[in-house]
């Protein structure tokens, strides 16, 4: 957070966007004022096709000492999430309401899943996860943290959800220790 503290905040996505392109912008912190909701849809394909295998044993490949077989085997032992996780946000912009949606992209998302899936089942996960997005998370100083990918530069994803607890107001009242 402390390194967080040094990069600008923004209340509005499409000030992010005008960062973009007058500044070149590719990482930002945003500010929703409220989440309106948390998407999850089944992706296209639920496993890897072939062309994702390929293109992942290449991208180890570049950095790997193992052999190309090796790196299939890792590759299947890479499971992919068969969902896509979208949050849908509203932005309080000259007293008017704008609503945003973008791609849930966190490693925690993910992590978050296959936790849950793996403590309450293939039927049971989804309730806990959105308890935790939908209401938990946005109930603290929720922290959009986004950024574009190289070859889409103009393609904005949510790469964090950062969620320091609220500030508290300080109690003049009470002296501090130090």
């Amino acid at each position: 957070m402390e390194l967080l503290h040094k990069v600008p905040v923004y209340s509005d996505f499409a000030a992010v966007e005008a960062a973009r392109q007058k500044e070149g912008t590719t990482l930002a912190l945003l500010r929703p004022s409220r989440i309106i909701e948390l998407e999850i849809k089944a992706t296209k394909n639920a496993d890897w096709t072939d062309d994702e295998k390929v293109k992942l044993t290449q991208m180890q490949q570049q950095s790997s000492l193992f052999s190309e077989d090796e790196n299939r085997r890792q590759v299947a032992l890479l499971e992919k999430i068969p969902f896509d996780f979208h949050y849908r946000y509203e932005c309080l912009v000259d007293g008017r309401v704008v609503v945003y949606r973008h791609k849930l992209v966190d490693w925690e998302v993910g992590a978050l899943y296959r936790r849950l899936r793996k403590q309450y089942g293939a039927s049971g996960w989804e309730k806990p996860f959105r308890e935790k997005y939908e209401q938990e998370l946005p109930s603290r100083d929720l922290l959009l943290l986004m950024g574009t990918i190289h070859r889409f530069p103009d393609q904005w994803l949510a790469v964090s959800v950062t969620c320091p607890p609220k500030p508290q107001p300080e109690d003049h009242r009470q002296a501090g220790l130090f």
